[in-house]
């Protein structure tokens, strides 16, 4: 939410900037943008950063951040400027009361909505201009870019053929485990060795997986039979991993000895190296070329508009 975003953000502004003096950032033609200006605008966002930040780290990110606001501010300056040189191009002021309403109902009452923009010393027609600017930077982007964009079925087909591997999925296993930890002195250990053969002798004679993984292992997920579900080639380490990935549904492994203990391993399922079938990733592949082609589109646009304009930043 705007408002309240902003008032986060002046508080945050104490902690993460020193006073400076005041100056022009930035300018579009005769647009220019303050050094006041660019604190409002970075409040809510540096107070959103993490307060433990310090030193190098802090000075970089609210460095990377303030540079980015000011560019955003002179690609936001250029599209209004080109929408005030538009014949044609008018704003629509049901659809301007449509936001402030959608805005002053974020609030408990109308009230504390007065209550919060008078505390940032913003009049209601002042909030009102910030939402038609808002407006008019999407309409004319709409125009002038995303509405153009048309991404075909050809063109999606087309990408996921060239890129297939990115849509293959390895091979997976449904796996559970029992883990018999070893102690620390000989005998220990060998009283364990001895009660993990128990174990592999009554799954060889029927008993229940589950059952014997809720009894005696100390391993993850024991209270659940020791299942962890479908795992992925390299998801566990190499020794256990290959030892999965040789089972066959319903087989049990033998002992697998470790440092921590003893690994009794269970295959209850199967699902083999596959390509995720078109249908599956179409919207996927729809919104990443759609984004591509609204980047292209839209920094060509900003481009010309810019070469078209005195801009300057950081006088």
């Amino acid at each position: 939410m705007i408002i309240q975003a902003f008032s986060l953000g002046c508080a945050a502004l104490l902690l993460f900037a020193a006073p400076v003096e005041e100056k022009i950032e930035a300018r579009v033609n005769d647009a220019i943008l303050t050094t006041g200006d660019l604190d409002r605008i970075l409040a809510p966002l540096f107070s959103q950063y993490d307060l433990s930040m310090r030193g190098p780290e802090l000075a970089l990110r609210m460095e990377q951040t303030r540079a980015a606001a000011i560019e955003s501010w002179i690609e936001n300056q250029l599209i209004l400027q080109e929408a005030q040189s538009l014949e044609g191009f008018q704003l629509d002021p049901m659809e301007v009361e449509r936001m402030f309403e959608e805005e002053r109902g974020r609030f408990e009452s109308t009230e504390e909505f007065d209550r919060v923009l008078a505390l940032e010393g913003i009049t209601e027609r002042e909030f009102k201009k910030t939402l038609e600017e808002r407006y008019k930077v999407r309409a004319l982007t709409y125009q002038k870019v995303t509405g153009l964009i048309s991404i075909s079925p050809r063109r999606v087909m087309e990408y996921y053929r060239e890129h297939e591997s990115d849509y293959r999925e390895d091979e997976m296993a449904r796996i559970s485990l029992i883990l018999i930890p070893s102690g620390e002195t000989t005998a220990k250990r060998e009283a364990d060795r001895e009660l993990a053969e128990s174990l592999l002798a009554e799954l060889e004679a029927g008993a229940d997986f589950a059952d014997l993984a809720r009894l005696h292992s100390a391993g993850p997920r024991a209270e659940e039979g020791g299942d962890f579900g479908l795992i992925t080639k390299g998801d566990w380490k190499t020794q256990l991993d290959e030892a999965a990935f040789r089972l066959e549904v319903g087989e049990y492994s033998g002992l697998i000895e470790a440092d921590e203990g003893y690994y009794i391993l269970y295959c209850s399922g199967k699902k083999e190296a596959s390509l995720k079938p078109l249908e599956e990733v179409y919207e996927e592949i729809e919104d990443n070329l759609f984004r591509q082609e609204y980047e292209r589109r839209f920094r060509a646009w900003i481009e010309d508009l810019r070469s078209r304009a005195h801009v300057v930043a950081g006088e």
